[in-house]
């Protein structure tokens, strides 16, 4: 199941305002399809917040303009929802992630 809510453009002035709170989030860029977007990157983190953060000081995703999030309060739920949303999108920046199933 993909990503529910909405999704938030992926610059500072928005991540100033992101709580930090545990979470697992997606970075999309436009894609050559009208009105879609490419996932480009998956992760959980206990802070989303400095998550984000880091990932636009220090960009190992390139071409990112939006984010989604879902706030998942325990470890496990994270880890959990992290595995299936890395079978349903595949990213190319999480190549090599090895995803153990329950």
């Amino acid at each position: 199941m993909p990503f529910t809510g909405s999704g938030y453009a992926f610059d500072q002035a928005t991540i100033a305002t992101v709580y930090e709170v545990g979470a697992v989030y997606g970075l999309f860029k436009p894609s050559a399809r009208a009105g879609w977007s490419d996932c480009l990157y998956v992760g959980k983190t206990d802070n989303l917040r400095r998550r984000l953060a880091e990932h636009l000081s220090n960009p190992p995703v390139a071409g990112a303009t939006q984010f989604f999030a879902e706030v998942l309060a325990s470890e496990q739920h994270r880890a959990e929802r992290e595995a299936a949303l890395l079978l349903e999108f595949q990213p190319p920046k999480n190549a090599g992630i090895l995803v153990k199933h329950h």
